[in-house]
């Protein structure tokens, strides 16, 4: 279904026109560059909320931020997502204690989703926050994604800060 209605919307001329960028050898600047990312990036948080349908924003926001908030480390998940299960092994290699959220198997998950997109700027999963920020999602995202900031040796630390890893004993 989901896949479905993106297809159906890049096949609209004028949303296909919009995510299209230039082809001219002239130089484009950062600001028009960014626009069609900007564009797609808004598409699909529309979708997240369609998805969601009909719920209290107000309430479930609150419940996100209490969440992100009050626990060392929190991850936003699909079960299926390949991402995801990526970003859960290098979480794992840690030893990191955390909240897992699967979004596709709690009651009200794509309202959480939807929510989320407003509070990241993206929809893509996972969504993993430590310490009450958003450090990214598998790759990419907040700090720079939970992959890339273990490859750089900068998760541990920042999930120590946290209270989600152990501090290193001497």
């Amino acid at each position: 279904m989901r896949a479905h209605f993106l297809c159906s919307l890049l096949a609209l001329p004028a949303a296909a026109a919009l995510l299209v960028t230039p082809t001219t050898a002239r130089p484009v600047s950062a600001s028009r560059a960014a626009g069609p990312a900007m564009i797609f990036g808004d598409i699909m948080k529309a979708v997240a909320t369609l998805q969601a349908g009909s719920y209290d924003e107000e309430a479930v926001r609150g419940a996100l931020e209490r969440q992100i908030k009050n626990r060392p480390c929190v991850m936003y998940s699909f079960s299926t997502c390949p991402f995801c299960k990526q970003t859960k092994e290098a979480l794992a290699r840690l030893g990191a204690m955390y909240r897992l959220v699967e979004l596709d198997e709690v009651e009200g998950g794509m309202a959480t989703r939807a929510e989320l997109a407003k509070i990241t700027g993206r929809t893509s999963m996972p969504a993993v926050f430590a310490g009450g920020e958003f450090i990214g999602g598998c790759n990419d995202g907040g700090m720079g994604g939970v992959v890339t900031l273990h490859k750089d040796g900068r998760l541990k630390p920042l999930l120590q800060r946290a209270g989600s890893v152990a501090a290193d004993r001497v």
